[in-house]
């Protein structure tokens, strides 16, 4: 077993406050922070702090736990106690889950990129290093001291009863120092606020709802981020249902090719197709183009159309003349079919009545 009495330079009989006293003084001597330069200097620093929190530490009660009788324990002690059990079991469980740094942006982007695919540049804002105190917060020339909370271990102690718990130093977040002078830079905190421009790549066929993660700044992992593609609404198409890549859209045709017949400019997320209809066209909802959705997923959909009437705004007399013609025309016919259609149904009616 180590002699943590000797790493400290101290006999066996040293008090509470001559183990704090030649901690603080060997702790500033061997912190890795004035010995950049010297790669022991961090393995003595860990060698002095566990020393110090040992013989800290040292409860004659803690070794004889297997003895101890619970009904003389004092639980008192838990509920006198500055912390509380919520803290009691954020420390037992800091190290099982930790918490994410990760940033989330949403990212609308046109329908097209989302087909095609494209890239983006976008200025993100987020919390780098400091360059000016390289992430200290403190100027390279300041002096440090020993926090006097944590005793420049980063740690302290809390006793609840028979369970010693450490928890991270809030005065000198960690460090187990202060610094007597702040960056003028950072205020102290280590970090800057910074813009960083990234070109972000859409891949060809990107579905709503997916995530990119980026790294902002590679020396500081906590700065990743996630982009939400979100796909803004489309001015001509228009999707039911996120799930499916079926597209739907409105479409006029002129009447004259509703009753003739005809070919059909559509345009469609790809370019323009031409499509044929047959004459005395009726099917004006949800008319199907095959495989002209969209292909996410890799599944293709298809493009529905929701037909109407272009009625014309203005007829002149010759074109009026015309219709008025084919209407007689149509009239014609009409009452033609409906007379020799009731002629008809005269005919079975007497056959019947005779038998």
């Amino acid at each position: 077993m180590k002699d943590y009495y000797k790493i400290l330079g101290l006999n066996k009989d040293a008090s509470v406050d001559d183990i704090k006293m030649s901690y603080k003084k060997l702790a500033m001597k061997y912190h890795p922070d004035r010995n950049p330069n010297d790669p022991k200097s961090e393995e003595k620093f860990k060698e002095i702090k566990e020393a110090y929190e040992f013989l800290t530490n040292k409860n004659p009660s803690t070794h004889n736990i297997g003895n101890m009788n619970v009904n003389n324990m004092n639980f008192s002690d838990f509920s006198n106690s500055e912390s509380s059990l919520d803290d009691i079991f954020n420390v037992i469980f800091q190290k099982n889950f930790k918490k994410s740094n990760k940033l989330c942006y949403i990212l609308d982007i046109d329908l097209e990129c989302a087909v095609y695919g494209c890239f983006i540049d976008l200025k993100i804002p987020y919390q780098g290093i400091c360059h000016f105190c390289f992430g200290k917060g403190y100027k390279p020339e300041s002096d440090l001291k020993i926090c006097n909370k944590c005793y420049g271990s980063g740690l302290y102690t809390v006793m609840q009863g028979i369970f010693n718990f450490k928890q991270k130093c809030h005065k000198c977040e960690g460090k187990g120092y202060i610094s007597t002078e702040s960056c003028i830079k950072c205020s102290g905190s280590g970090k800057l606020n910074k813009i960083n421009n990234k070109f972000i790549e859409i891949k060809k066929n990107t579905d709503n709802n997916t995530s990119v993660s980026l790294n902002l700044d590679n020396k500081n992992l906590e700065n990743n981020i996630q982009i939400i593609i979100k796909i803004k609404p489309h001015s001509i198409y228009f999707r039911k249902d996120l799930n499916c890549n079926d597209l739907y859209m409105d479409f006029y045709i002129d009447f004259i090719k509703i009753m003739l017949g005809g070919f059909l400019k559509i345009p469609t997320i790809y370019g323009f197709i031409i499509h044929k209809i047959e004459k005395c066209f009726k099917n004006f909802k949800n008319y199907k183009i095959n495989n002209f959705g969209l292909n996410f997923n890799k599944r293709i959909g298809n493009l529905y159309l929701n037909v109407f009437i272009d009625i014309l705004s203005e007829v002149n007399f010759y074109n009026w003349f015309l219709l008025n013609k084919l209407r007689i025309s149509i009239d014609r016919n009409y009452y033609s079919f409906l007379f020799n259609f009731n002629k008809k149904i005269n005919t079975f009616n007497n056959l019947i009545f005779n038998l």
